[in-house]
């Protein structure tokens, strides 16, 4: 009897401790509910990162945010930019709580009252902290000419790229932004005039603005990857379908307008604007004997061949609808073989309109895009060349059919070409946080 009274007690006392402890707890959301909201610092939450936990005093779309503070117990929503932002509750705590900015929070469009804020709201009552919203960190994703003169336009493209304040040329000359033309609305280019002092070294572009700063890769004005420009770096060996072709075009085209012209000696595909027949080819090659092995001096040999490629800078006449470069490293095996392909009305598979920018630009073409270079080096590239039955390469214009999807059709259009180059495609790491 007496364990059973004993035992029914302890219940009781349970019942009792958990009840008190319950109402005071009650009695203490109820006291937080009422409590003033403060945030005192706000924490980039990076998994990836040397410094998971940083204070930070901006942040981007799609990061997530630990915001820390007092009275946060209780908190209903969050307004980031004045968007409503989902958190999870049972990560709250009165003095910290952690909240990921939605991809489609607004930024340049969001309301001038709600921009760059974030905005607790418990139990009827707001509080609003200054905070600087950023767009996702820029990227650079190609450069119109790479090799342009003093006093062109170029256009930059690539993601993030509102408000552009300046950009920096290799050999560190910087542009600031009242010679720069940002897309402030989707931010996909900015437009800039080329300095003169651009090191001929190369390197890569920079440029900052609303949204941060972003590297190109690393071939602007690599001007020491030349192996034939048909002025003081000539390596002609023959050609075939081009009228004339040991001897060079000189006149400056297009004659006019502020974006980049012929650079001195130049050669054209269809010069004479005759009529290039279904399946025929123009071919130019230089003499490969020597300048792939001296390249090894410029571009390591043990870079992977997705991160080199040849470039070269052309300007189109007439409707390009049919036709394609086919650029030859190793000639002496099949047309298909050891060389990449620039199809501008070809595109994911399907046709488009070739959209002609009315000036001299540049096309990349990285080794990789060769299944004879997939997965190799350059140091492989090299060999290839250097083991070819002929010594030769170069671009070619051929008027091919692409089997199942496309007939070849007789074409007239004129394709000027120069500045033959190897490049490198890395890109340099930018730090914002200076790590």
């Amino acid at each position: 009897m007496k364990n059973i009274i004993n035992k029914n007690l302890f219940i009781w006392l349970v019942i009792i401790n958990v009840s008190m402890f319950l109402s005071s707890c009650k009695d203490d959301d109820s006291d937080n509910l009422n409590t003033p909201m403060k945030i005192t610092a706000v924490y980039l939450e990076d998994a990836q990162s040397s410094v998971t936990d940083r204070l930070v005093e901006y942040a981007r779309l799609g990061q997530t945010l630990r915001l820390e503070g007092s009275g946060f117990s209780g908190l209903q929503k969050i307004y980031i930019n004045g968007r409503s932002t989902f958190f999870n509750t049972a990560l709250l705590t009165d003095v910290s709580l952690l909240v990921s900015i939605s991809g489609e929070t607004p930024i340049l469009d969001a309301d001038p009252s709600a921009r760059n804020t974030i905005v607790l709201e418990k139990n009827g009552t707001q509080y609003t902290y200054q905070f600087e919203i950023r767009s996702a960190a820029p990227t650079i994703t190609s450069i119109s000419h790479t090799m342009p003169q003093a006093g062109e336009e170029i256009t930059v493209y690539g993601t993030g790229l509102q408000g552009i304040e300046r950009v920096t040329f290799p050999g560190d000359v910087v542009v600031t932004e009242n010679s720069i033309i940002s897309d402030n609305v989707d931010g996909k280019f900015c437009i800039v005039t080329v300095p003169s002092g651009v090191s001929d070294e190369g390197g890569a572009l920079f440029v900052e603005g609303l949204n941060g700063g972003a590297y190109s890769p690393a071939y602007f004005n690599f001007k020491k990857g030349l192996f034939h420009n048909f002025d003081d770096v000539n390596n002609y060996s023959w050609a075939s379908g081009i009228d004339d072709a040991g001897t060079p075009l000189t006149d400056v085209i297009p004659a006019t307008g502020s974006h980049p012209k012929s650079q001195g000696n130049y050669q054209c595909f269809n010069a004479a604007g005759a009529t290039i027949a279904a399946e025929a080819d123009k071919r130019y090659w230089t003499n490969s004997t020597d300048w792939p092995s001296a390249l090894l001096n410029v571009i390591p040999g043990n870079t992977a061949a997705n991160m080199a490629a040849v470039q070269m800078d052309i300007y189109v006449e007439g409707d390009w609808n049919s036709g394609l470069i086919r650029m030859v490293m190793a000639d002496g095996s099949s047309t298909d073989r050891y060389c990449m392909l620039y199809r501008p009305w070809y595109r994911n598979g399907a046709i488009v309109a070739f959209e002609n920018p009315g000036c001299w630009y540049t096309v990349t073409l990285p080794f990789s895009d060769s299944d004879d270079y997939s997965g190799k080096t350059f140091a492989d590239v090299v060999a290839s060349m250097a083991n070819a039955s002929y010594k030769q390469s170069g671009p070619w214009f051929h008027n091919v059919t692409i089997k199942d999807v496309f007939e070849a059709q007789p074409t007239e259009v004129k394709v000027y070409f120069d500045n033959l180059r190897v490049v490198p495609l890395d890109t340099p790491v930018y730090d914002e946080f200076e790590d």
